[in-house]
């Protein structure tokens, strides 16, 4: 179980970071929602693997960025926030990052879990359950 999460986790990175090239923020979203539908077996592990990948792929591509311009942007933006530090922003974007993973994993995994049949019992088997 818990290599599916971490599978799922660094494919929602792995894509997410190629998806970093020319497409909208919101990709994420939708690569953890198939990332969620494809590989996760519950709703734990699709909130857990979005969560992980989401923070990990929006902290890196920030600190990467931070650090390009010597924490300069980060600097004025965090003055505007009552002097929160760079740092603090970087687990912020971080944070919010995860939450959209981790809401685009449960999406699709709920959405998989609407649309998939359900598996057909057997009489006796439902009697037992009684």
């Amino acid at each position: 179980m818990m290599k599916n999460t971490l599978l799922a986790a660094l494919l929602i990175l792995a894509l997410g970071q190629i998806s970093h090239f020319g497409l909208p923020w919101w990709t994420l979203a939708i690569i953890a929602g198939m990332t969620g539908w494809l590989l996760v077996l519950n709703a734990w592990q699709a909130f857990f693997a979005g969560l992980i990948g989401g923070s990990t792929l929006w902290f890196i591509a920030a600190w990467l960025q931070d650090n390009a311009n010597n924490s300069a942007l980060s600097a004025k933006v965090g003055q505007l926030f009552q002097g929160a530090s760079s740092f603090q922003l970087l687990l912020l974007t971080g944070f919010l990052g995860g939450l959209i993973g981790a809401l685009g994993a449960l999406t699709g995994k709920f959405a998989k879990d609407l649309v998939a049949r359900p598996s057909r019992r057997n009489y006796l088997q439902e009697k037992r359950r009684r």
